[in-house]
């Protein structure tokens, strides 16, 4: 579940506790204290996620790490006026986020952030105050854009034959050519 705060930020349940899960001792146990009570193993191959379903029956999920949409960070501000700064495994079901960071400050969950993206191979997203989601920074270190069209053949040139298109036109000009004899030395 989730909860607003006065700025309209949507703050998770699970952000009332400090926590920070590091990123270079992998694996590790999170405990999530909230009404699900799940925890998650986090490894660097994948999240394995216990919780119970129905009161008692117990369920185990292993998800891999290509199941999360990537490693989202969201800001808010407190009702005392501080700041609070969560990171977490975003998934499209809310119950499947795990929780790797809470954080007083955004330079002390920013290091965590850019490591996590990249132990995991996953992009860095950003939840805004409305609850969209924007990613800063893909898998790769780049910036996601929309690809730009391929090229189209030309097909109406008529005086070169396609296979010869992609091949380059001889050069012009004068050819030199050495010519002399070869010497051996005889007894």
């Amino acid at each position: 579940m989730m909860t607003k705060t006065n700025n309209m930020a949507v703050k998770p349940e699970w952000a009332d506790q400090p926590l920070r899960v590091d990123p270079f001792a992998l694996p590790q146990t999170v405990q999530r204290n909230d009404a699900r009570r799940a925890s998650y193993m986090v490894a660097a191959s994948g999240t394995t996620v216990k919780t119970m379903v129905g009161g008692n029956l117990p369920l185990t999920m292993a998800l891999p790490n290509r199941a999360f949409q990537g490693v989202a960070a969201r800001a808010f501000e407190n009702t005392d006026g501080s700041m609070t700064v969560t990171l977490e495994l975003l998934h499209t079901d809310p119950a499947l986020c795990v929780p790797l960071c809470v954080a007083d400050t955004l330079e002390d969950a920013a290091s965590d952030w850019h490591s996590w993206a990249k132990r995991l191979a996953l992009p860095m997203l950003s939840i805004d105050h409305t609850g969209a989601v924007e990613v800063v920074k893909d898998a790769a270190g780049l910036v996601s854009r929309t690809p730009k069209p391929r090229r189209r053949r030309v097909s109406n040139i008529a005086h070169r034959p396609h296979f010869l298109r992609r091949r380059k036109p001889g050069m012009l000009g004068p050819v030199v050519r050495i010519s002399g004899e070869e010497l051996i030395a005889r007894n």
